[in-house]
């Protein structure tokens, strides 16, 4: 049984993450995506290999809850930054890449954005194995199995994703323990670059989004 055809990755492109804390409860963050990078890199006209790298004020929230909520908000906003770019006639690699078939992409919403995760997280040749080209390309004549694969996948991704690297920041650090003492500061990056614009701009907001 074929198996979807994982796209030839020549080059590199970082997806930074920025955890932002709303209040001193350690699971009350929201996330902030900077797509720029992997967007200039994918329309050049190549596949790339995308890197994730998380940024946090704090790490001592469930790794699990992270995990879910990571993958979920991920696939949204990776979702609507493919939805944006559509038109443009530079758009290639992930930024437009489809399995052939237009109607799956609408069933399966956010698949592009799992796979995207699962080569960033190194898992991709074996989570594809669990999506067969037959199920998409013969009518989806087996709605149940392919859901089935699909959510064998996304429970892949987020198992990785609870075991992911997580860099404390220093600006976000501040902003995390701002109103009561300091936490741990073990896993601190003292060489992380200053945060982007749009991230100090956003840190208040509260809700997820993504800028490029």
């Amino acid at each position: 049984m074929k198996e979807v055809p994982l796209p030839r990755l020549k080059r590199e492109a970082e997806i930074a993450v920025y955890l932002i804390h709303n209040s001193p409860d350690a699971e009350d963050y929201f996330f902030l995506f900077d797509f720029e990078e992997f967007v200039e890199r994918s329309q050049g006209g190549v596949f790339v290999r995308p890197v994730l790298k998380v940024f946090a004020g704090r790490d001592d929230f469930s790794r699990t809850l992270f995990a879910r909520q990571f993958r979920e908000v991920f696939a949204v906003e990776f979702d609507r930054m493919r939805e944006e770019l559509a038109q443009s006639k530079r758009a290639s690699g992930w930024i437009s890449w489809k399995f052939g078939v237009g109607s799956v992409v609408d069933l399966v919403g956010g698949m592009v954005a799992n796979l995207v995760l699962a080569v960033a997280l190194s898992l991709g040749k074996s989570l594809l194995s669990l999506v067969s080209l037959p199920s998409f390309l013969k009518g989806r004549s087996d709605d149940a199995k392919l859901a089935d694969e699909i959510e064998q996948m996304k429970g892949r991704v987020e198992r990785a994703l609870a075991g992911l690297t997580i860099s404390l920041h220093p600006e976000l650090y501040a902003h995390a323990y701002r109103n009561g003492p300091l936490g741990k500061m073990a896993g601190m990056d003292r060489e992380a670059w200053p945060l982007p614009s749009f991230v100090r701009t956003h840190l208040d907001d509260g809700r997820s989004g993504s800028w490029w």
